[in-house]
C-alpha cells in the first residue's frame, strides 16, 4: 500500500495499515519524517523510484489532489503502480476554506469522480463514494437529479428557521445552505 502526500508530518495511515500486516510505503514531493519515496506524481519519469517495489494493492491519495496543478495526471500515475484488482482511494475537499500547502487549486466534486471512473474503465465502488461524515453521495440530489451538497443540519424546524432568517437578513451563516467543510471520498477498483 502506498500513501501519497505523507510528508506533512501529521497522522498518516501507517500504523493502521501495518497493524493489518500489510506493507506500507509513503511518498511525498520532498523528503521528510516517515517519507519512504520522494516523487512528484505529476511527472511519470519520477516513478522509476518504485521499480523495485512489487505492484501495489492500494494507493491512498488523501487530501492531496486539491493541492496539485494536474490532479488527473497524478491519479493516472498512481493507477500505473496498481496491480489488477487493486484499489485507488481518493479523498478531497469539496467545500473548505482555502488552505495553501503548497497551493490550493481545486475543489473536486462527485461528477469528476464518476467521469474519471468512466474514462479510465474503473469501478467506482458505490458503498465507498460519499461525503465523509454525511453519507453516500447518491443520497444528496437536487430535484433534477444533479448532485447537491449535504445540508448543514438535519431537516426540521431548525433548518427551516435558519434558512428563512438567513434569506430574510441577506446574510451568510452556519445554517444557510451547506456546511462549511465537506470532503468527497471515492474508492476505485482497477479491473
Amino acid at each position: 500500500m502506498l500513501d501519497l502526500g505523507a510528508g506533512y508530518e501529521g497522522r498518516t495511515s501507517r500504523l493502521d495499515v501495518e497493524s493489518l500486516s500489510i506493507k506500507y510505503y509513503s511518498s511525498d514531493m520532498t523528503a521528510g519524517v516517515g517519507v519512504d519515496f520522494v516523487a512528484n506524481f505529476e511527472h511519470a519519469d519520477q516513478l522509476q523510484i518504485f521499480n523495485d517495489v512489487d505492484t501495489l494493492g492500494s494507493v491512498f491519495i488523501l487530501n492531496v489532489l486539491e493541492h496539485t496543478f494536474e490532479p488527473i495526471r497524478i491519479l493516472d500515475n498512481a493507477l500505473s503502480l496498481l496491480r489488477g484488482g487493486g484499489t485507488l482511494v481518493a479523498l478531497t475537499s469539496a467545500l473548505c476554506p482555502l488552505h495553501d500547502y503548497p497551493i490550493d487549486a481545486w475543489r473536486i466534486l462527485p461528477n469528476f469522480y464518476e467521469e474519471y471512473a468512466k474514462r479510465r474503465n474503473l469501478e467506482l465502488l458505490a458503498d465507498h463514494f460519499e461525503y465523509i461524515g454525511f453519507g453516500p453521495v447518491k443520497n444528496f440530489r437536487n430535484s433534477d437529479g444533479s448532485f447537491s451538497f449535504p445540508p448543514p443540519c438535519q431537516p426540521g424546524f431548525r433548518r427551516t428557521f435558519s434558512r428563512m432568517a438567513q434569506k430574510l437578513l441577506n446574510t451568510y451563516g452556519r445554517g444557510m445552505f451547506y456546511p462549511s467543510h465537506v470532503a468527497v471520498g471515492a474508492v476505485f477498483r482497477l479491473p
